[in-house]
């Protein structure tokens, strides 16, 4: 009940709060406020990739459907922020994680790496669905075999387990993907998964980075990520080594080119760390890859000059629509003479090949000159022009067989070489190549 005492100060109270701007006979009326803004909904696209992985359930809001033959799955994102998007098989959960343009299994597991428990047993599993045992063109469960499981139910799966090949559920699925399919599914081992693994991430990190250095000296670098590189003369031997990193850095200050000499870089973890070798003059280069196309967290430190700083940049090519890519290096006709190396006749190449044999790509000199480049690949003879009359012309070996490959010191490793000419240079030019679809 409101006494008379309460009732009699609520007309102060009203006037103290509205003023003169709550209306009456000589206001303008009452100030409405804005109507809420709904949120903007846009939808992207990414690849779920172990290989490009297809015929993957994925739902994300209101996006839904099945990964196609590139992995190609679509995420929402509301005001500029992707959401979650979760993946599973026949009923199966497979993963969840923030909408990206690359998934792989490592981003399903938190703070992992690729000898995480969990990564290896869902690439297992991944990898155990395909359909023709042929991991190289990617993952392909049969049409039966999606048709089959459609509907079905299952028991939990849980990928943290040491002993996940004897778990019921999967032992049961695995035997029923045997009843209904033509050709016969067994999990992978964990080694066996992990090297498949570990040279799809090599694969998709691979190619030039070109970006700026600043702190006690500043300038420009060009990163060589190679996906496999046999190198004896660093390695001591001809086995291929996976994410393999070198570097041409260019101070602007001293005005003077250095070599970063190449090392086993990737750390193969959920961030795509890497730390590249130590440069001529002893300065040593870390940070992570985001979205397998831009480095952040940049630093580096010189023990021998001193000296630290940080650096950024981003991949110069790169399609992940490609089916090869090819990264390497271009440099003067007297490679092992370095004494006439400059910072514009040295550098990296980055080039892309799609299904219907066009090519694409950059030269970025270590001065951080930029040349696009494009044409196509014919055989196995790639001939590609710029827009100012540069030019290149390579022999492509996919599989490593060409008798000119450990010639033109790639050691067995599908690559590239050749000669390039641009602006009055010219010179030789090589490099390494993986399969992307």
């Amino acid at each position: 009940m409101i006494d008379r005492k309460q009732a009699r100060q609520w007309p102060v109270l009203v006037l103290a709060v509205c003023g003169s701007g709550c209306g009456g006979s000589g206001g303008e009326g009452p100030i409405v406020p804005p109507a809420a803004q709904p949120p903007v909904v846009t939808t992207e696209s990414g690849r779920l990739i172990d290989g490009p992985v297809s015929s993957i359930e994925f739902r994300s809001g209101e996006a839904s459907g099945t990964t196609d033959s590139g992995g190609v799955f679509r995420y929402e994102s509301v005001d500029g922020v992707s959401q979650v998007t979760d993946f599973s098989f026949g009923g199966i959960e497979i993963g969840s994680t923030v909408g990206r343009p690359i998934i792989t299994p490592l981003d399903f597991v938190p703070r992992s790496n690729i000898n995480s428990l969990a990564v290896l047993n869902i690439s297992r599993f991944l990898q155990m669905l395909d359909s023709d045992d042929d991991l190289s063109n990617g993952i392909a469960p049969s049409v039966d075999l999606t048709a089959a499981v459609n509907g079905m139910t299952w028991g939990p799966i849980d990928f943290a387990d040491n002993d996940f090949a004897n778990q019921p559920a999967v032992a049961d699925l695995v035997s029923f993907i045997n009843s209904v399919d033509s050709v016969l599914h067994s999990l992978p081992t964990p080694e066996a998964a992990r090297d498949h693994l570990r040279e799809s991430l090599a694969c998709l990190s691979s190619g030039i980075y070109h970006g700026r250095f600043s702190g006690d000296d500043s300038g420009q670098f060009v990163m060589l990520l190679q996906h496999l590189r046999a190198d004896p003369s660093q390695f001591g031997n001809e086995i291929p080594r996976p994410g393999v990193a070198s570097a041409l850095v260019y101070s602007e200050i001293q005005n003077r080119l250095i070599g970063v000499l190449p090392r086993q870089s990737l750390g193969f973890d959920a961030n795509q760390s890497f730390i590249v070798g130590e440069t001529t003059n002893g300065a040593q280069f870390s940070g992570s890859l985001a979205n397998y196309d831009r480095l952040t967290g940049g630093e580096w430190r010189n023990d021998v000059e001193g000296g630290v700083g940080t650096f950024d940049g981003e991949r110069v090519a790169g399609d992940f629509s490609a089916v090869f890519r090819l990264a390497g290096a271009f440099g003067d006709d007297t490679p092992f003479d370095v004494g006439d190396d400059t910072a514009d006749n040295r550098g990296g190449l980055a080039l892309d090949v799609f299904a219907d044999n066009r090519v694409s790509g950059v030269m970025v000199s270590a001065r951080g000159d930029v040349v696009s480049l494009s044409g196509t690949l014919e055989g196995e003879t790639i001939l590609a022009t710029s827009t100012d009359s540069g030019s290149i012309e390579i022999t492509l070996d996919t599989d490593g067989t060409n008798p000119l490959n450990t010639v033109a010191g790639l050691f067995g490793v599908p690559g590239f070489w050749g000669s390039w000419q641009h602006a009055g240079l010219s010179g030789v030019l090589g490099g390494t190549s993986c399969k992307l679809q």
